[in-house]
């Protein structure tokens, strides 16, 4: 399939059971592997990303059963890793990428770490910083900053550290992840502008579940050695990937109901929710593993700091061009380090459907029209999930709507375009 070609629908039912969260999936895999134990894992994500991960930590001594049918995994891990001319691909898997790095850390040998093309354009030099000041050798093998890289590790033994943020959180993510298995108590000190906070809390909170010990304040985090033990651990549902159904009520003036959609959720984007009950979405019921929402005929536009949850920028975006009124959004200078650029290629899409986008440099604005303004064309997607998704939405009110390349979804939700073509299945009976 080179494209999927959404058609105008609005006012239906629809029921949508979301897949486990990626960024759960794998801070799981990386505890688990640290840990040494045997772990069992419930509702994993089984997508580009995840596999990139099992199968790296295989290549590190690390035993994995899998059952796909059951979206379960045991893992027994291999704390303390020893490894020699390895070389771990993870394609543009970006969780992948760095928390393996840190993980290699924690054992001895060498190892390389690279990825696709695109892998190879985001930078990684604020955690390679880092790596090196607590002792491990790390050397580029093409640009300067960039994958990929070459680890040589002999553990770490080091009180301190500094972490730049501003870039992204997983490099803070990735070291801190790794911190209990370094060789004593270390400070992690964090510096510069922190994007995606709530991905550092995730972190955290994961940590806690499996054992960690260590103290925090806002800058800094106090970790002693200790050691991750537990039986297992329940993924929750994928809030980024919930946000796009989310949205597509809100368009279609529609009921959705999300299976899996955890109502005390660790995860940032599940501040999605909030934005677009501020909109307009109604919920109409909430349990403890689910929700119902319904959208509204017409909703107002939205002015926000999205610093927290960049990651669902881009489905804002689509819900912003049937708003009515204009949509703002900054505080996301991090989207143009992502798969691709996001904020340069919402506009480049946008422009084609004859909607008005203003860009800056840390963010957007849409100024809505009406639908019969927006013209039907063929949308890229810039191997880039989160573009095809949130694209996708545009065609629930526009016309001749085509998606490029929507098998690029398989990074975070394979079924995606299976759980959306659900809604034209009662025109079919």
């Amino acid at each position: 399939m080179n494209f999927f070609e959404p058609k105008p629908k609005t006012n239906f039912d629809l029921i949508v059971d979301i897949p486990g969260s990626k960024s759960i999936t794998n801070r799981a895999l990386i505890l688990s592997a640290l840990s040494g134990e045997t772990i069992f894992l419930k509702n994993i994500l089984l997508s580009d990303d995840t596999i990139y991960m099992i199968e790296a930590l295989k290549q590190l001594g690390n035993t994995i059963d899998l059952n796909e049918n059951e979206k379960t995994l045991k893992i027994t891990g291999n704390k303390n890793p020893k490894f020699e001319n390895l070389n771990l691909y993870v394609g543009n898997a970006g969780t992948a990428m760095r928390f393996l790095a840190s993980y290699l850390a924690t054992g001895s040998g060498n190892a390389i770490l690279y990825g696709n093309n695109r892998m190879n354009d985001r930078p990684i030099k604020d955690l390679v910083d880092s790596l090196s000041e607590l002792g491990v050798q790390i050397r580029y093998l093409e640009k300067y900053g960039y994958p990929p890289i070459e680890i040589q590790a002999s553990g770490v033994k080091c009180p301190v550290v500094e972490i730049d943020g501003s870039k992204s959180s997983q490099y803070i993510s990735s070291i801190l992840m790794a911190a209990p298995y370094f060789e004593e108590s270390i400070t992690i000190k964090f510096i510069g502008k922190i994007v995606s906070k709530p991905y550092i809390d995730m972190t955290l909170s994961m940590m806690k579940d499996f054992g960690a010990i260590f103290k925090k304040d806002n800058r800094s985090v106090l970790i002693s050695p200790s050691l991750y033990k537990i039986e297992s651990y329940t993924i929750e549902g994928d809030m980024s990937s919930a946000s796009y159904f989310l949205a597509m009520a809100l368009i279609s003036n529609s009921k959705i109901t999300l299976n899996n959609f955890f109502k005390h959720s660790i995860q940032g984007d599940s501040k999605f929710l909030d934005v677009l009950v501020k909109m307009g979405l109604k919920i109409l019921n909430f349990s403890e593993t689910s929700i119902t929402v319904k959208g509204i005929e017409d909703y107002s536009g939205i002015s926000l700091s999205m610093n927290d949850i960049p990651d669902v920028a881009q489905t804002l975006a689509a819900v912003a061009l049937f708003a009515t009124s204009p949509t703002k959004v900054w505080d996301v200078e991090n989207m143009r380090i992502k798969e691709t650029d996001r904020i340069s290629a919402l506009k480049n899409e946008i422009l084609k459907l004859n909607g008005i986008f203003l860009e800056s440099q840390d963010g957007f604005e849409i100024i809505p029209k009406s639908v019969s303004e927006y013209v039907g064309t063929t949308l890229e997607t810039y191997d880039d999930h989160r573009m095809a998704m949130s694209l996708s939405l545009i065609g629930l009110k526009v016309p001749n709507i085509k998606i490029l390349d929507p098998q690029c979804v398989s990074k975070t939700f394979p079924n995606f375009f299976n759980e959306f073509s659900k809604i034209y299945r009662e025109d079919l009976k």
